[in-house]
């Protein structure tokens, strides 16, 4: 009978060290190891997007990080995983900074034999494997993606006032992570006091903590903050998917609520969406728009998502639409979540006029049921004549 694998994440600069290591892991009888190497930080971040490990063995001296920081970030984005530090032969002290932050154990690379390697390898998996002692488990944010079937839908808009209702509903702290990364829309309609974008987010993953956190993003309201795309000035050096999801990782430790505007799907927005909990397809009333949505809905349940994580809305309904609610929902295969009427004059006129942010505007007066349907708050009852506050249909 085969040995379970066990997953083991090499993080180490030095080439031959790597090797020496790997060797070990690799001549072992009782024991199978699949040992991945990442020789800097931020590479060891982007394996830690793709795979799965039981443990982690770090080099805290590395090309983009130094010492206990090395540590830390590691344990901010897989706070979960045991890691062991490896140190030389002088730097003991920090290898003991470490295990007081929470590593399980270290290593001196010139004292490593094969038996001392595999025992420290297994005793940290022992002791990670903590008994269920009822003890809460910090949550992380429910992320929510909103998703144009095609450019000109008013995904921006809708993704920007989402937000501020859902913090409005809930007195919860949300971010708004705007990923269109050639865009800039949020950033215009908001109006933003703040030159760092995800793009610098992305770049600083190694030293991504609280306080550097607080200096990219910004507050354009109270309750909000705004992760600003780089736009077409960033378009040379835009994230990679796997910067992207991470980011997106470190963010839901900090929030109650993410708001994601996807802007359009493309092969960033498509790599994270196993980070959202759900996706709004954003639809209008014209042919275009409703051929899009058609394709997009088919792609997102082949993809995985199920019904009760994908809904369709349908933005800027008119109320002479040349085709029904009914047939609308016939035509793309898939039910509508709920509609928000075409208000596009009165969001252009408060724009103009500073009050972009006002909710006491008809697209956040609609869009108010919709959102304490998806939350499972109770409305209140209905006035009749009130067309715009009728509860959506459910799905």
């Amino acid at each position: 009978m085969s040995n379970k694998i066990t997953r083991v994440l090499l993080v180490e600069d030095n080439a031959v060290s790597a090797r020496l290591a790997e060797a070990m892991l690799s001549h072992t009888e009782a024991q199978d190891f699949e040992v991945r190497h990442a020789d800097s930080l931020l590479a060891a971040l982007d394996l830690l997007v793709h795979h799965v490990f039981d443990v982690a063995v770090v080099d805290l001296n590395l090309p983009d990080s130094q010492g206990l920081d090395t540590f830390l970030t590691i344990q901010r984005f897989a706070p979960a995983l045991p890691v062991i530090v490896l140190t030389g032969l002088d730097d003991e002290s920090m290898a003991l900074s470490a295990m007081r932050q929470g590593a399980q154990d270290y290593l001196v690379k010139g004292k490593l034999n094969r038996e001392m390697f595999v025992r420290v390898l297994n005793y940290a998996l022992v002791r990670n494997k903590k008994p269920d002692t009822g003890t809460h488990v910090p949550e992380t944010a429910t992320v929510v993606g909103l998703l144009g079937s095609k450019g000109g839908v008013g995904t921006t808009t809708l993704a920007c006032h989402w937000a501020l209702e859902l913090h409005r509903q809930t007195g919860k702290k949300v971010l708004l992570l705007e990923l269109d990364v050639c865009s800039t829309g949020a950033s215009f309609l908001l109006k933003p006091d703040s030159k760092y974008t995800l793009l610098d987010a992305a770049q600083n993953l190694h030293r991504l903590d609280a306080h550097l956190w607080s200096g990219i993003v910004c507050s354009p309201r109270d309750g909000l903050d705004l992760l600003r795309a780089p736009g077409a000035a960033g378009l040379s050096d835009a994230p990679t998917a796997e910067r992207i999801r991470q980011v997106l990782r470190f963010a839901r430790t900090r929030y109650d609520w993410i708001v994601v505007d996807l802007g359009r799907l493309t092969a960033s927005s498509q790599a994270i969406m196993e980070e959202i909990n759900d996706v709004f397809v954003i639809a209008t009333p014209d042919l275009p728009a409703l051929y899009e949505t058609t394709r997009l809905v088919k792609r997102l349940l082949e993809g995985g998502f199920t019904p009760q994580k994908l809904h369709a809305l349908l933005n800027r309904k008119e109320k002479a639409m040349s085709i029904s609610v009914d047939q609308f929902e016939k035509a793309i295969g898939y039910p509508l979540y709920g509609s928000i009427g075409d208000h596009s004059e009165e969001i252009n006129g408060a724009y103009v006029k500073g009050r972009f942010l006002d909710e006491n505007l008809q697209l956040r007066k609609q869009m108010a049921p919709i959102m304490q349907k998806w939350l499972g708050i109770e409305q209140a009852p209905v006035r009749a004549g009130l067309w715009f506050l009728r509860s959506a249909r459910t799905v």
